[in-house]
């Protein structure tokens, strides 16, 4: 089911202008490998910034992977379905968003409980220890509403040091380094080769792009 879910492919603006115009006169944008593996990489963002917000707790009350899991493949699948994205920072933000709204909110022993179903076993609510240990269903919000905010500052930060910093914040200092880092050394890498570019919607990209504009080696004396 969850490969099911993350087969679908999400619509982006870029690609939905282009789709608009005549097909034979305009050149596709490339085909980015982090949307085929879009839905993954979420919940492994996900499950990282759970890690970090309660690495400091000493009570066992985080939500479980098969929450974030189940709850992210439902509501990407719904964002996808519905909603045309500018990129995947969009698509991120809004399939964190959405993810409380597939918790279902059954009347269990008389009271209000906690729902989160297994939808390939009969019976089976992932949530059930939430309706006996009341810390864990506020424990899953606070950690939700930090991990929205988070990204979307993350989506909304502008330059190098903003962006570090956040994802520092997020993720830990190791693998955030080694994130920058491969990325500055893609960037340079392109730069030396003639094969960066900066194209309209998508940016800066080292794939041939229409109307696209290279970007100069870069030099000592900066020329």
């Amino acid at each position: 089911l969850f490969d099911e879910r993350a087969a679908l492919r999400p619509t982006f603006v870029g690609k939905f202008i282009a789709m608009q115009r005549d097909e034979a006169t305009v050149e596709p944008f490339p085909v980015r490998e982090a949307v085929k593996g879009i839905l993954r990489r979420i919940v492994q963002l996900l499950k990282r910034h759970r890690d970090v917000f309660y690495q400091n707790n000493t009570q066992d009350v985080a939500p479980i992977s098969v929450i974030i899991t189940t709850l992210a493949m439902q509501s990407y699948a719904y964002c996808v379905r519905n909603h045309v994205f500018h990129d995947e920072m969009d698509l991120l933000v809004e399939t964190i968003r959405m993810m409380p709204h597939f918790i279902d909110r059954p009347i269990l022993d008389g009271r209000r409980g906690y729902a989160i179903l297994n939808e390939t076993t009969n019976g089976e609510n992932f949530a059930d220890n939430w309706n006996k240990d009341e810390r864990r269903a506020p424990a899953f919000y606070a950690w939700h509403a930090q991990a929205l905010s988070d990204f979307e500052v993350l989506r909304d930060a502008v330059g190098q040091d903003r962006v570090s910093l956040n994802m520092e914040r997020s993720f830990g200092s190791g693998v955030s380094g080694r994130v920058l880092g491969n990325r500055v050394n893609a960037v340079s890498d392109g730069r030396k080769s003639g094969l960066l570019s900066v194209a309209p919607v998508v940016g800066l990209t080292t794939s041939k792009v229409a109307a696209s504009t290279t970007v100069p080696t870069n030099t000592f004396f900066g020329d």
